[in-house]
């Protein structure tokens, strides 16, 4: 499995669009893995999750052939990770000579929702609607939807992705429900990557359910090793951050140097 995170931020972005906080200055001034995308992540060259605003420059930058995808998941509608009218890009008139005739977009009902309401060509994009704990089949993955701590009227998932190898994508996701915890110790799954929300970074705001930061991470962790889903062996990397928390990259690896977490940036490719 190969896996690329093609952005690393939160819905604003890092540094933000109207934003001269001291982090976004320094992210300015800095460049490189301090400047980070709204997040979305590729599994091999032909998975996409999630539609975000700044897919197109994914894109461009990291060599994102469109026209060899086959599948996109989708983990909720907000508007930083889905741009529903995209999809009338790969309509006729607007794309050529593509691999792959349909692009199967798998979706939970918030977001089958918001991609009815712009009505694609359905013979150019397929909507599979999607629920927790039901799996599906897509190329050599079995997929299994789990409910996010998010948003509920939306029916926000995270994914459980297994093939040869075994993976978590935990964004935007607070901490884990009981029934996720459950489901995965029952199903004596046993992870070799897992990918958290770190939204909050090193701040602790029990406002927010939604997000995490480090805080919840190590709870979470901790929960997944006392269950033996995760192992001495699982790589455990925390991306979605926003510019509220610390979103430099030397100084999130300082933060967790002791936790060994792996700390993701825009381009950043895990071959398991």
């Amino acid at each position: 499995m190969k896996f690329t995170f093609l952005g690393t931020a939160s819905c604003e972005g890092v540094p933000a669009l109207f934003c001269n906080c001291p982090r976004c200055a320094a992210a300015r001034a800095l460049g490189g893995k301090n400047v980070r995308t709204r997040a979305q992540a590729l599994i091999d060259d032909d998975i996409l999750i999630d539609l975000p605003p700044d897919t197109l420059y994914h894109f461009h930058t990291h060599g994102v052939e469109g026209h060899k995808l086959k599948h996109l998941l989708l983990t909720h509608s907000h508007s930083d990770h889905l741009i529903p009218k995209e999809l009338h890009n790969r309509g006729p008139g607007r794309c050529h000579d593509m691999d792959v005739d349909i692009l199967h977009v798998w979706c939970s009902q918030g977001s089958y929702d918001a991609i009815k309401a712009i009505a694609p060509r359905e013979d150019h994009v397929k909507l599979h609607l999607i629920k927790p704990f039901e799996p599906f089949t897509v190329g050599k993955y079995r997929i299994t939807p789990l409910p996010a701590n998010h948003h509920k009227g939306d029916e926000a998932v995270i994914y459980l992705i297994e093939g040869e190898k075994t993976m978590l994508y935990a964004l935007d996701s607070g901490y884990f429900y009981d029934e996720v915890f459950d489901y995965l110790a029952e199903h004596h799954v046993k992870l070799d990557f897992a990918v958290y929300d770190c939204s909050l970074i090193e701040r602790v705001w029990p406002h927010i359910i939604g997000h995490m930061g480090l805080h919840r991470i190590r709870l979470v962790v901790e929960k997944l090793r006392e269950l033996g889903v995760a192992t001495d062996r699982t790589i455990h990397s925390i991306s979605h951050f926003s510019h509220n928390g610390q979103a430099l990259q030397s100084d999130i690896e300082e933060l967790v140097k002791d936790d060994g977490y792996l700390v993701a940036y825009d381009g950043r490719v895990i071959e398991l």
